[in-house]
């Protein structure tokens, strides 16, 4: 019985992980539209001015600063790992928010998997078994997102600047956006975020070990119709 009750609690957990890494990623931190991107002396709020280029490591974070996220949007999102020689692992999740609800969806061993979050708690099930429902408090997997290897760009507005190493403006997954790069102090990996400045959402992530990549996330263009409000009730767990 013990290890049944270890067994539930740790996929808990882990699917807890999976949240709070998406939902640190696409939660709202902010509604309505983003307003347009102002570098400090540019003297421009075109997002295609050539003068966005001039973006740094001194000035990213006061351009951050002025995105924020759409209170309704949905996209999907690709996770890839590289490891070894050949080795690999993809994942590909479809995530929807409104508010302060994440609706996440997977495929994981053929099965669909359906992940809730808001900030009542986290709802787990798989859609050909929605009467076996894992219901948590989503605060116990708040901690998680570290060994989850979870990047927000929150994070980066807290470095001091002097961490940041490199800073642009370029194209990426389709969009528009502000990108800035810094080195991890623990392990010394080499990590590069891409921001939409049209969405104010986190459209990738890069993470290098020397010259090698490690790590990839990649946000499909991102839908900011409102969203269908029943994707976002709660199953009776």
């Amino acid at each position: 019985m013990k290890d049944k009750k270890l067994i539930v609690s740790s996929i808990i957990i882990i699917a807890a992980a999976i949240v709070v890494l998406l939902f640190s990623i696409f939660g709202g931190i902010g509604g309505g539209k983003t307003p347009a991107v102002l570098l400090p002396g540019s003297g421009s709020d075109t997002a295609g001015d050539s003068s966005l280029a001039n973006v740094t490591p001194k000035t990213v974070q006061s351009v951050i600063a002025t995105l924020s996220r759409p209170d309704s949007y949905s996209c999907a999102v690709t996770t890839e790992d590289f490891w070894g020689e050949d080795g690999y692992g993809k994942s590909t999740l479809q995530v929807w928010v409104m508010g302060e609800f994440t609706r996440i969806q997977l495929t994981e061993n053929s099965r669909e998997k359906n992940i809730l979050v808001s900030a009542d708690g986290i709802w787990i099930w798989y859609s050909d078994n929605s009467a076996q429902v894992f219901h948590a408090d989503s605060a116990q997997g708040t901690d998680a997102d570290r060994w989850m290897r979870a990047v927000t760009y929150e994070e980066l507005m807290d470095m001091d600047a002097d961490s940041i190493t490199a800073a642009g403006y370029a194209k990426y997954a389709g969009e528009s956006c502000v990108w800035a790069e810094y080195e991890t102090p623990e392990l010394g990996i080499r990590c590069r975020e891409y921001i939409s400045v049209n969405t104010g959402i986190l459209m990738g992530t890069e993470s290098w070990d020397g010259t090698k990549l490690v790590y990839r996330m990649k946000c499909g263009t991102p839908s900011v119709a409102p969203q269908d409000a029943g994707l976002f009730k709660a199953p009776d767990a």
